[in-house]
C-alpha cells in the first residue's frame, strides 16, 4: 500500500471514530443534564413529601449519578478529540504529499544570523526543509529537530539514527500517536527552561527548619483547639490564635512557594503529556539497539513525572483566594506541599532534563521517520570516512513534487576539487547547488534523501548564494558577498586535524562587481581554496573562467542551457558535462520588450 493510501484509510478510518464519539457524547451531554434535572426534582418532591428524610439519600444518589456522568462524558471527549487529531495528522501527511503545509510552525525562531547554510538552503521558513520534515510538537523536540538541521553529525551518531529512523518508520500507529499525545496539551508547546532552572536551584533551607518541621503538625493540634472552642472548653480566641499562628508561618515561605509555583505552573499541562509519552516508550517494544536504549533511560520516569504535576496543580490552589484563606491557612497547605515539591527537587534533579531530552529525541527521530515513510523512493544515505566524497545518482530537491522534479547525477571526490556550473538565466544553476546542500544536509542529519543512492562523508557545509544590501549596516549586496566569502577563507584558516572538511557552494560569484574583476576574484579565490581542506561548486556566467581552467585535474566543468522553440524559451534542467556556450539573456529581454537589434 502506498504512503497516499495508508494516509487515506487513516484519516477516514479516524473521522469515523471521531464522528461516533461525537454521537455519544451529545447522548452523555443529554444524559448528564437529565440526572441533574430529574434528580433535583425528586429531591424537591421528596423533601416536601412525609418522606423528607429521606432526601439525603436521594441526593447522594443523584449526585454519585451524576458525577459518573460528568466522569464518563470526560472520557469521550478525550476520545473524540484524539480521533479528531489523529484524522487531522493524517489529512496533513496527505497534503505535503502534495506540496502543501498546513502547520504554522515555520522554524524561523530557530534560525541564526551567518549561520553557515540555513539561508541560502531554505532550511526555515513558510516553505522550508523544517516544514517538510517536521513532526514535533513539544518545544524542545522542535529546537532538538532545528539543531540537527543546522549541524552535521559524526559518521557514528548519523548511522545509530538511521537504524533507529529505520524502525521508527515501520511504527506509524506508535509514532501518530505520540504526536497526537502532545497535541491534546495545550501547554506542550511551552518552552521548560524555567522548569529546569527551578530544579537546579539550590535546596530550599527554610523548609527544612525545625519551625516548618514541627509546622506540618500543626493543623491537627488547631482541630483539636476548634473541637474544644465547639465543646465550651476553652474560648473561641484560642483558635484565632492559631490561625494567626498560621498565617506567621505560611509568611516565612510565601516568596519561595511563590517563585517555585511561577516556575513551575506554566507547563504544569505539559507533565501529563510528559508523563503519556514517557508511558507509550515505555510500553513499545524495540528491536534496534538506539531506541533500546534511549527506552531503558526513562525508567520510573511516568510516575515520577505524574507526580510532580500533581504536586504542582495541588500547590498552584493557593492562588484561588477562597482557598487560599480557608483550606490553605487551616491545612498549611503550602507547606505540606511546598515540602513535596522539594524533595521531589532533591530526588530527580538530576533526572528530570535527560527524561525531557529523550522525548526531545523521540519526536526529532519521528519526524525522520516520517519523512522516509511518506516517501518510499528516498534512499537512506551511505555514510563513509573519506575526507570529502559525494556521489549521488538521480539527486534531486525534496521539496520539488516528484511529477515535476528533475533529477541529475554529480559526484566530487577528494580536497581541492572545484566544479564549475555555467548556464544560461533559469536554467537551473541556483536549484542545482540547493539541491545537492538541503540532501547533503538531510544525509547529516540521518535522514533518507531523495537520490537513487547516495554516498557522502562527513563535512561541514558552507553556502554564498543569497547576500543582500542592508540599509541598516550601510552595505552593498557585493560587500555583503565579500563578507561573506571572508567568512569561509576565515573558516579554511582555522581548520585542523579536528575540523571538518569544508563543502561550499558559492552561485553566481562576485556578481556584484563587473566582469573582468569578477573574473579574476573568482580565479583567485578558487586557487586559494585549492590549497585547503575544502572542495565545492561554483556557479557563474563566465564561461572564460570555465574556459581558462579546462583540463586542469582539480576542476570539472557542468552546465545547464535551454534552448528557443517556437519563439519560447525551453529549460530541460538537465546537468550536462562541460562549459555552457548559449545564453538567452537576449532572448528573455526581447520577450519583455526591450528592442535588441
Amino acid at each position: 500500500m502506498s504512503p497516499k493510501q495508508t494516509f487515506q484509510e487513516r484519516q477516514i478510518q479516524f473521522k469515523n471514530l471521531e464522528n461516533q464519539e461525537q454521537k455519544k457524547y451529545n447522548l452523555w451531554s443529554l444524559f448528564r443534564a437529565g440526572i441533574f434535572g430529574f434528580g433535583a426534582l425528586i429531591f424537591y418532591i421528596i423533601y416536601q413529601s412525609q418522606f423528607a428524610d429521606y432526601s439525603i439519600f436521594v441526593f447522594l444518589v443523584a449526585f454519585g449519578l451524576f458525577l459518573f456522568s460528568v466522569t464518563k462524558h470526560l472520557k469521550i471527549k478525550y476520545l473524540k478529540d484524539k480521533f479528531r487529531i489523529l484524522s487531522s495528522l493524517n489529512e496533513d501527511e496527505l497534503n505535503r504529499l502534495e506540496g502543501v503545509f498546513q502547520r504554522p510552525e515555520t522554524g524561523l525562531t530557530f534560525s541564526e544570523n551567518n549561520h553557515f547554510y540555513a539561508s541560502d538552503l531554505d532550511l526555515f521558513g513558510k516553505h522550508s526543509l523544517f516544514k517538510l520534515i517536521n513532526r514535533t510538537h513539544t518545544h524542545e523536540g522542535a529546537k532538538l529537530l532545528a539543531y540537527w538541521l543546522k549541524n552535521p553529525a559524526e559518521k557514528a551518531t548519523i548511522l545509530t539514527r538511521q537504524s533507529a529512523i529505520a524502525e521508527l518508520t515501520a511504527l506509524i500507529d506508535f509514532r501518530q500517536e505520540f504526536e497526537v499525545t502532545s497535541l491534546l496539551s495545550d501547554e506542550s508547546g511551552q518552552p521548560v527552561e524555567k522548569l529546569l532552572q527551578w530544579i537546579q536551584r539550590p535546596d530550599n533551607e527554610k523548609i527544612k527548619s525545625p519551625l516548618l518541621q514541627f509546622a506540618r503538625l500543626l493543623p491537627f493540634l488547631t482541630s483539636g483547639v476548634f473541637i474544644g472552642a465547639m465543646l465550651g472548653y476553652w474560648a473561641m480566641s484560642w483558635l484565632l490564635f492559631m490561625l494567626a499562628f498560621h498565617g506567621y508561618i505560611l509568611r516565612q515561605i510565601h516568596d519561595d512557594v511563590t517563585l517555585a509555583v511561577e516556575e513551575t505552573n506554566r507547563i504544569s499541562g505539559a507533565l501529563k503529556a510528559y508523563s503519556e509519552l514517557f508511558q507509550l516508550i515505555d510500553n513499545q517494544n524495540f528491536t534496534e539497539q538506539k531506541n533500546q536504549l534511549l527506552k531503558s533511560k526513562i525508567t520510573g520516569a511516568s510516575e515520577a513525572v505524574k507526580a510532580l504535576e500533581l504536586i504542582i496543580n495541588r500547590l498552584s490552589n493557593r492562588s484561588n483566594p477562597i482557598f487560599a484563606l480557608t483550606g490553605g491557612l487551616v491545612m498549611l497547605w503550602d507547606v505540606w506541599y511546598f515540602k513535596k515539591l522539594e524533595t521531589w527537587k532533591q530526588n530527580f534533579r538530576d533526572k528530570l532534563s535527560n527524561w525531557l531530552d529523550i522525548v526531545s529525541e523521540f519526536e526529532a527521530l519521528n519526524s525522520l521517520a516520517g519523512l522516509q515513510f511518506a516517501n518510499p523512493n528516498f534512499v537512506v544515505p551511505k555514510i563513509l570516512e573519506e575526507p570529502i566524497l559525494l556521489k549521488t545518482k538521480s539527486l534531486g530537491h525534496p521539496m520539488i513534487r516528484s511529477q515535476k522534479r528533475v533529477s541529475n547525477d554529480i559526484s566530487v571526490e577528494g580536497l581541492g576539487k572545484t566544479i564549475i556550473i555555467t548556464g544560461s538565466n533559469m536554467s537551473g544553476k541556483s536549484t542545482f547547488l540547493r539541491t545537492v546542500g538541503v540532501n547533503l544536509t538531510l544525509a547529516l542529519m540521518g535522514g533518507v534523501v531523495c537520490a537513487e543512492d547516495f554516498e557522502c562523508s562527513v563535512m561541514q557545509v558552507f553556502t554564498s548564494m543569497r547576500t543582500q544590501d542592508s540599509l541598516e549596516e550601510d552595505t552593498s549586496s557585493f560587500y555583503a558577498e565579500l563578507k561573506r566569502l571572508q567568512q569561509l577563507i576565515s573558516m579554511t584558516k582555522t581548520q585542523s586535524e579536528r575540523t571538518l572538511p569544508i563543502l561550499y557552494f558559492l552561485d553566481e560569484i562576485l556578481k556584484g562587481t563587473n566582469s573582468k574583476d569578477r573574473q579574476a576574484g573568482a580565479k583567485a579565490l578558487m586557487l586559494q581554496l585549492h590549497k585547503v581542506k575544502a572542495s565545492g561548486f561554483i556557479s557563474t556566467h563566465d564561461v572564460e573562467l570555465g574556459d581558462e581552467f579546462e583540463g586542469k585535474d582539480f576542476i570539472r566543468n557542468y552546465s545547464f542551457s535551454s534552448e528557443v522553440i517556437d519563439n519560447q524559451l525551453v529549460f530541460d534542467y538537465t546537468l550536462r558535462k562541460g562549459v555552457c556556450h548559449s545564453f538567452n539573456a537576449s532572448d528573455l529581454m526581447r520577450q519583455i520588450g526591450i528592442e535588441i537589434l
